[in-house]
């Protein structure tokens, strides 16, 4: 409130009491909380005498002072000695005194109004204990008439407010952060309360805040702070995480929200009750999640990644519930969450015997054997004899006894203990038997991943290396086929190649990991085993494939075969096929003007389409048998959720190869969806993945499983990193990351060039010449390059883009292949440097800059934190800044922005990382955007090779020595 509104007030409304009856006159001091001052500043504690005549309250107010403390005689010692805090006197002292502090002559400046209300704070924490024993009223100005303020009794809750904070999504999708009070376990919103410094007010009770909420609420003068749009990230990185440090948020709003919605599996739990009784209390699991029998028809579970919305089956828990009660007539008139029986009962007739077994036969899980000390163990050594008893081309069969002493126990039963993570068998003579460790670790995956059919388990192919790794022995004739299979498999681990030939067709001397590497795809191919090729980047998996592509094309002559890569990536397949298998026939089936043609699927050789694409057109897709179909970058469909994972699930083949660099990028989980697609039912199913391996190895980090887990893939995933290879690496290798504008940037792009092409031939054609427009050229030829960099880079542009498929790109490769390698981003203009950063900053990746406005021992402690740190391992750079002059061995990853015309500016760039003293593989990138003008700088730099020799370091002299026919082509 103003001073001006302040002064409008003319008269307070005293809003008098009614009591029944006739009495006394009788007068009693109380406290007022006058608020009618302005909203900066600190409240005041007055004095009120409460006169009650003839049943009637009248109420005076007049300011606490050290004489108006007279009014308190009644009260003890201590209080009115507190109550001294609150007088007028000592509460200007206090300000003076903060005033000195912070040399101001301001009572309003905010330091010295933080400093009285902490006193109040302080004042109102000693006079708690004797609220009971004041009469507190509360004075403000009425909100609709604000000449008017009101006084009305007051009361102060014992309970202590408690400050939290939520993330939610406002109804136009604006992340918004809302403060809230949590008050005898009920939550409201902060908007609910009137507030003034440390007090909060609901109608006519009050309640204490601490000092560091009441600062905090403070940064809430609305009640919410709102990210600004596109500023999300930030928002998160700069307001919600630190917030975090000190207060619960909540941010489930962020999180993947998931529904499941499923039929519930038994989990009965036994236990002992009061040394007395067998107690059996079932509980209900859902997908991951087990929950108690509780009265809600909706469970919510919250885990680091996700919010699962449990929607209970009501119908399917009392079925069960039914079961048990029939189990026992004691148990129909039980009415709690448990059923129980006294042991006497449970032994009789052999009951519990025969009930656990009616419960085994159900596949309830039945937990807590371990906890019973009433019923008696089985002291025998356990058996467990097994074998391999015959196979055939897709199957195993192991035939397997279990016995404790003369009490046999069916390989069923074990197989439900084992994977309900039981570590009892209820044998047939009432007794418990013991599951021994070395089973579960020997044999546990055997019984989970297998199919029981009497006294003998059938496994799938891929679990041969379970099998081996169990040491089974071998009975009868078993084909010759998994035989000789060991036998090239052992001969491929020792590093003996040769087994399989690469095809004469491929225009390429495969490196020695590399061969490696074509012939376990050969070798999986004769097993009909899917695999995931996972060398490290710059490794030459593309060229891997091929070779093996143009083997199966040579061995299975009447196949297809498809691969899907993203969509950036369609034309550096097209651009390796015809440098490494030039006779190899393919076809791409991809852009908006494609048409699905039968024919086209089964007269070529080779398929190459986009994810995109494949997703679009999967109905039609799906109605083809192809040979083998190869996913490049296969962590696109990790997210069994996804519409491009499902899409790809329904595609038809004979077998499958999946290739990516960073299988695992998130967690564990995302290995689930890749290996299901090459091998089906390799991981068992979705839930007992996560369950069984992903929860266990990313929240527990458990070595053991990660270690179960690495034997189960083994065979069907390789991986090498450029350490492991390094003998067999150039010390420099260049590739060309090819990249395609999305529509919105072609148009621009296409827009721009015709522009100039127009302008361009039109002026040489008046007989100016190319020397005398040589400007014109170049600035055409620079603004294209920026059109393909990003839109935004081009000056006086009104298009409003912010599509850059560069962009998008580099923070792909940075994000997902990189891992923890170092990396230069090298760009010619600086205005794309701050665009990545900006994207950096987005993503939260910490990056290092350096531009020709970076001073130059900046430049050095940039160099030097760069070489010797592991916090930034992106460095940004501008081509002419950075192309000289530096050191940065510590990096073994170079890309290039928007290569030009020079190629030793480019070189000089690389070799900042390429020097003497690296002890890296160096590997570099220029990014090129198919159907532009870089494409064609490309084919001009291998065209007029000894003008590049020839070290031209001007932009006008690479202008000057182009033709009229050079210019038609670049413009094109």
């Amino acid at each position: 409130m103003s001073n001006g509104q302040k002064d409008q007030i003319k008269k307070t409304i005293i809003l008098p009491v009614e009591s029944k009856g006739k009495k006394k006159d009788n007068t009693e001091a109380g406290l007022l909380i006058d608020f009618t001052g302005p909203r900066d500043q600190p409240f005041k504690i007055a004095c009120v005498l409460v006169n009650e005549v003839n049943g009637h309250r009248e109420i005076k107010s007049l300011p606490l002072t050290s004489n108006s403390l007279r009014h308190y005689k009644n009260l003890p010692t201590e209080l009115r000695r507190i109550l001294s805090g609150f007088t007028r006197e000592n509460i200007q002292l206090k300000t003076s005194q903060l005033m000195d502090d912070f040399f101001t002559v301001d009572p309003a400046e905010p330091s010295v109004v933080r400093g009285v209300n902490a006193y109040l704070r302080n004042a109102f924490a000693y006079i708690k204990p004797f609220n009971l024993l004041l009469k507190w009223f509360h004075q403000s100005v009425d909100e609709l008439l604000l000449t008017t303020s009101a006084i009305k009794p007051a009361s102060f809750s014992n309970f202590k407010p408690e400050l939290s904070f939520e993330l939610i999504k406002t109804n136009s999708n604006m992340l918004r952060l809302v403060p809230l009070i949590t008050i005898n376990e009920e939550v409201y919103p902060v908007t609910d309360f009137k507030r003034r410094a440390f007090l909060l007010q609901s109608k006519n009770e009050f309640f204490t805040l601490s000092t560091k909420d009441a600062e905090m609420l403070d940064k809430f003068p609305d009640g919410y702070r709102d990210a600004q749009p596109g500023g999300e990230d930030d928002f998160i990185k700069h307001q919600v995480l630190p917030l975090t440090e000190e207060y619960a948020v909540n941010q489930s709003v962020l999180f993947d929200k998931r529904i499941i919605e499923e039929q519930p599996k038994a989990r009965i739990h036994l236990g002992e009750l009061n040394g007395s009784f067998l107690m059996l209390t079932p509980k209900w699991q859902y997908g991951e999640f087990e929950i108690d029998n509780d009265k809600a028809d909706t469970v919510t579970q919250t885990t680091s990644d996700a919010i699962y919305e449990i929607r209970r089956d009501r119908n399917a828990e009392k079925e069960i519930t039914a079961f048990i009660k029939s189990l026992h007539p004691r148990f129909e008139k039980q009415q709690n969450d448990y059923f129980y029986l006294p042991f006497s009962e449970a032994e009789k007739s052999q009951w519990f015997v025969k009930a656990y077994r009616k419960m085994a036969d159900k596949d309830y899980a039945v937990l807590g054997m371990s906890d019973l000390k009433h019923f008696r163990y089985n002291t025998n050594t356990p058996v467990f004899s097994i074998e391999q008893s015959g196979n055939g081309i897709d199957w195993f069969d192991l035939k397997i006894e279990i016995s404790y002493g003369d009490q046999s126990v069916t390989l069923a039963d074990l197989q439900k203990a084992i994977v309900n993570k039981q570590t009892f068998l209820l044998l047939k003579d009432g007794s418990l038997g013991a599951i021994p460790d070395e089973w579960i670790t020997q044999y546990g995956y055997l019984l989970k991943f297998g199919k029981i059919e009497k006294n003998s388990i059938r496994l799938s192919k891929f679990h041969l290396s379970l099998v081996e790794d169990a040491n089974i022995t071998s009975k009868g004739k078993t084909k010759n086929f998994v035989e000789e299979y060991r036998k090239k498999w052992h001969h491929l681990q020792e590093n003996k190649h040769n087994i399989f030939a690469v095809p004469q067709e491929i225009n390429a001397s495969l490196r020695d990991y590399q061969k490696a590497g074509f012939e376990w795809m050969c070798l999986l191919d004769e097993m009909q085993w899917g695999g995931c090729l996972a060398d490290d980047m710059g490794l030459g998996k593309t060229l891997q494939t091929i070779s093996f592509l143009q083997y199966l094309c040579n061995k299975y002559a009447s196949e297809t075969h498809l691969v899907i890569c993203p969509t950036s990536l369609i034309y550096n397949w097209e651009n390796e096929l015809k440098k490494f298998a030039p006779g190899l026939d393919y076809y791409i089936y991809h852009g908006a003007n494609r048409t699905f043609n039968e024919d086209d699927f089964t007269k070529h050789k080779v398929i190459i389409t986009s994810y995109g694409t494949m997703r679009s057109d999967i109905e039609k897709l799906s109605s083809l048998s192809f040979g083998y179909i190869v996913c490049d970058e296969s962590h696109v469909i990790k997210n069994p959720a996804s519409l491009m994972a499902k899409a790809v699930l329904q595609l038809q083949s004979r077998n499958r190869i999946i290739i990516s660099g960073t299988p695992v990028q998130n967690n564990t989980f995302d290995l689930y969806t890749q290996m299901n697609f090459i091998n089906p039912g390799l991981l068992g199913g979705k839930e007992f993945f996560k369950t069984e391996f992903a929860n266990p190895i990313d929240k527990q980090a458990n070595k053991e499983k990660s270690s179960q887990l690495r034997k189960i893939i083994f065979p069907f995933l390789l991986r090498r990193t450029k350490e492991q290879v390094a003998k067999d690496l150039p010390a420099k290798t260049e590739i060309i990351l090819w990249c395609e504008m999305g529509e919105e940037q072609r148009k621009i792009y296409d827009n721009l060039k015709q522009y100039y092409r127009e302008n361009l031939l039109g002026k040489i054609e008046e007989g100016g010449g190319l020397g005398a427009n040589a400007v014109f050229i170049l600035d055409g030829l620079t603004k294209l390059r920026q059109a393909c960099n990003a839109p935004q880079l081009i000056k006086d542009s009104d298009s409003g883009s912010k599509e850059s498929v560069k962009i998008q790109e580099l923070l792909s490769e940075i994000e997902e292949n990189t891992g923890d390698h170092k990396v230069l981003v090298f760009s010619q203009f600086t205005g794309m440097l701050k665009l990545i950063s900006e994207k950096m900053q987005e993503k939260n990746i910490p990056y290092l800059y350096l531009d020709g406005s970076t001073k130059a021992d900046e430049r050095q402690q940039l160099v030097e934190r760069f070489q010797t740190t592991d916090h930034e391992k992106i460095f940004l750079i501008s081509l002419k800044a950075g192309g000289v002059g530096l050191t940065l061995t510590a990096a073994d990853y170079v890309y290039l922005v928007d290569p030009w015309w020079n190629p030793a500016a480019e070189q000089q760039a690389i070799d900042r990382t390429h020097r003497i003293g690296q002890q890296q593989k160096v590997f570099a990138y220029k990014m090129i955007c198919k159907d532009s003008v870089e494409e064609k700088i490309l084919a001009l730099q291998q065209k007029k090779k000894s003008l590049s020799d020839d070290l031209i370091s001007e932009d006008a002299g690479f202008v000057k020595s182009l033709s009229a026919e050079d210019i038609d082509f670049l413009f094109s």
